[in-house]
């Protein structure tokens, strides 16, 4: 059983639309942030990996919220203004609003592709175990690599955006990319918790990623590699691999 409330949160200008999922007995004294992936993308997460998530997390009595950033999804706001700061503004519109709402003792995070790195970029010291489904940490080293060809640049220059992806892509996020490229700051001897999650086969964020941030980290932490799997794992036996790993890590370390 899982019980589901949809909310709007307000972010400058906008709304985001926001659902927290509780067990249905007691209160969600353990809550766990769910971040979407990008470009785009939704909060239910690919092929609705944190629609179960959610119902799996609650059957282990921990509750969880996902929301759409701004311009995405059912959230307002155009996403050629998108950029990490702004996603992890949105980050911390959600967190305010859920520990003002439900007040939870405890949270954790987990973050897909791209929504790993804005977790990270807004990283809070206070999250008690942390689980990273291959993760985009080193912005450069994969599919945002070709973002940043003269052509993009050029068109993003000129008019304000580029599409990509089936995205309008808008030069403030070429320009963070070039700056930032990497949010690996926060694993550096992190005694938080953490679990990895990758496809071995992926080619839009590679595999050795997630090994390179593995090292990184000075406490706990597991690396699952999926072999032959690609990005966003959506094989049904790669996502019990998922389900099962999150769960249990989120179980034993929240």
């Amino acid at each position: 059983m899982i019980q589901e409330q949809c909310h709007r949160v307000g972010v400058g200008d906008d709304e985001l639309a926001v659902v927290v999922a509780t067990p249905p007995t007691g209160s969600p004294q353990r809550m766990v942030m769910m971040l979407h992936g990008g470009p785009g993308g939704q909060k239910d997460g690919p092929a609705d990996l944190y629609v179960d998530l959610a119902a799996h997390l609650c059957s282990a009595g921990i509750a969880s919220v996902r929301f759409d950033f701004r311009g995405c999804g059912e959230s307002t706001g155009s996403y050629r203004d998108m950029t990490i700061v702004r996603q992890v503004e949105d980050l911390r519109a959600v967190r305010r609003f859920v520990d003002d709402g439900y007040q939870p003792s405890v949270w954790g995070l987990i973050g897909e592709s791209f929504g790993a790195a804005v977790g990270l970029a807004g990283f809070d010291p206070a999250y008690r175990a942390v689980v990273l489904l291959w993760p985009a940490i080193w912005l450069l080293d994969g599919a945002f690599e070709s973002y940043l060809s003269e052509e993009n640049v050029s068109a993003a220059r000129r008019d304000g955006q580029v599409d990509l992806d089936g995205e309008q892509i808008g030069l403030a996020f070429l320009d963070e990319l070039r700056e930032v490229q990497d949010v690996s700051v926060p694993l550096r001897g992190l005694s938080t918790p953490v679990l990895f999650v990758h496809g071995e086969a992926d080619i839009e964020v590679p595999f050795g990623q997630s090994v390179r941030a593995a090292n990184l980290l000075s406490g706990p932490h597991k690396l699952v590699g999926v072999p032959d799997g690609d990005h966003c794992l959506e094989e049904p036996q790669e996502r019990e691999v998922v389900y099962r790993e999150t769960v249990t890590w989120l179980h034993d370390h929240l």
